[in-house]
């Protein structure tokens, strides 16, 4: 089956409210007062007892819309919404984002307003995202078309997510804000009485401001066209997919989350080899940053690792062997060029030691990294920073500056106290991919091989 054309959803030239209000204390305003803000199309308000909401034109009802749109978001709550839709005029409507919680996630008269809600929609030809959803986001346009109050940094090369868990909508706006991760697009598809995450997933993979795909995936209805989709999207672009509802505690959540059975386990288990899993909304994230802002051609899985202190080092190559790279002895040659920047005592071997010569950081880190990325003996890089060099702004600034040049994906593990995590700002700015746990980064690189390994050694 064709997927649908989401092209109007996610870049609309004209919208409608149900339930718009004047009053920032109600969700209606909020909402209403944000694509105010920042929406460059035509907005119209639709309330039957306000007629002047934010300077924009204002409608008692649906069917009272001068002309069609192509999306209308929908705020008013379930016997409301049902009725303004039954009363929707054909083709006055080209996407509901139908927002409201109420439907067939909640037991007694939650799935006979759902199956009417569906009915209605398609006797007035409009296609629905939702209901039960906090809507959708496209960075590139600065479109905010949901309840999410944080609109995040958006521009090419973003992460399109697309989930049913409006929580996780929430979480991905800060962390983008926090981290300076571009967003491109994101929808949430909440009970998916009609728009899938199949149909969005094969609208990211054509987008080209997409630079990886993220799928926080609770339930899917037809499985086969799913993974048909995701195979497609995924020989594209990396996609980074995090099945939820893998045990029956799990499943019995989701169930009362989204109102459709769930089998997680069979879901990760039938994934193609090109999809990235992973098992929590936050490893998506951070193995996301990593693939947007450190995806390149590898030549293999070989990790160099350079660390401030022995201990780190030894823990994050077991946790990188774990996730399937290995930490190659370097040659004689290697460790010789490492060696004549050092003192005899710190050293040069992989895991490289500079815990001796702490002060020196700002110059050393980049020599080592530089020294290890001629040699060829390396395809990714590893760098820890701990304890007192955290407090230092221009070893992250020394960083920032050389890392780029070097060719090769690196991470940094950033050990520092809740104080300091500003001095990663530089790193960040940058785009190298900065955690503070060990498992975290070895995560990120761990996907950047895998996604090497899976395409051939050539990024997507």
């Amino acid at each position: 089956m064709t997927p649908p054309d989401l092209s109007r959803l996610f870049s609309p030239r004209s919208i409608a409210v149900l339930g718009a209000s004047a009053s920032i204390d109600k969700l209606g305003g909020q909402v209403f007062a944000r694509l105010a803000a920042s929406f460059r199309g035509e907005l119209i308000a639709i309330n039957p007892g306000e007629s002047d909401i934010a300077g924009r034109t204002s409608v008692p009802s649906v069917e009272a819309l001068p002309h069609p749109v192509d999306l209308l978001i929908a705020l008013a709550p379930g016997e409301r919404l049902v009725e303004a839709i039954e009363r929707c005029p054909e083709g006055r409507v080209g996407f509901l984002l139908a927002i409201p919680s109420g439907f067939g996630e909640v037991a007694h008269e939650g799935p006979d307003l759902q199956h009417r809600l569906a009915a209605a929609a398609r006797r007035a030809g409009l296609r629905v995202v939702g209901p039960n959803c906090v809507g959708l986001l496209n960075g590139t346009i600065g479109l905010n078309a949901s309840i999410i109050p944080l609109m995040p940094p958006g521009g090419a090369a973003g992460l399109g997510v697309a989930t049913q868990s409006g929580g996780f909508g929430m979480a991905l706006a800060m962390y983008a804000a926090d981290s300076g991760m571009n967003v491109s697009c994101f929808c949430d598809v909440g009970n998916t009485v009609d728009i899938s995450l199949a149909d969005c997933l094969a609208h990211l993979a054509g987008d080209p401001a997409t630079g990886v795909i993220g799928l926080y995936v609770e339930s899917v209805r037809d499985l086969p066209s799913f993974m048909a989709t995701l195979t497609k999207a995924a020989k594209a672009k990396p996609v980074v997919v995090c099945p939820l509802a893998r045990t029956p505690s799990g499943q019995a959540a989701s169930l009362a989350h989204v109102g459709i059975s769930a089998d997680g386990a069979r879901l990760a288990g039938s994934l193609p080899g090109e999809a990235i899993v992973v098992y929590s909304g936050l490893d998506l994230l951070h193995v996301a940053r990593a693939l947007l802002w450190q995806g390149r051609p590898l030549r293999g899985q070989r990790l160099a690792i350079v660390t401030g202190t022995g201990g780190i080092g030894t823990e994050i190559a077991d946790l990188a062997e774990e996730q399937g790279m290995t930490i190659p002895r370097f040659s004689p040659k290697l460790t010789a060029a490492i060696a004549q920047h050092l003192p005899v005592y710190a050293a040069s071997a992989n895991p490289v030691d500079l815990t001796p010569v702490w002060r020196d950081y700002p110059r050393l880190y980049p020599i080592v990294m530089a020294e290890i990325a001629a040699s060829g003996e390396a395809d990714l890089i590893a760098v820890s920073i701990t304890d007192v060099p955290t407090t230092w702004p221009d070893l992250a600034q020394s960083l920032a500056r050389s890392v780029p040049t070097l060719g090769l994906p690196v991470a940094v593990y950033w050990a520092s106290r809740d104080a300091d995590v500003v001095n990663m700002a530089a790193l960040n700015a940058a785009q190298i991919p900065t955690y503070r746990a060990t498992r975290e980064l070895a995560l990120a690189l761990g996907a950047l091989a895998r996604h090497g390994a899976a395409t051939g050694g050539h990024a997507a």
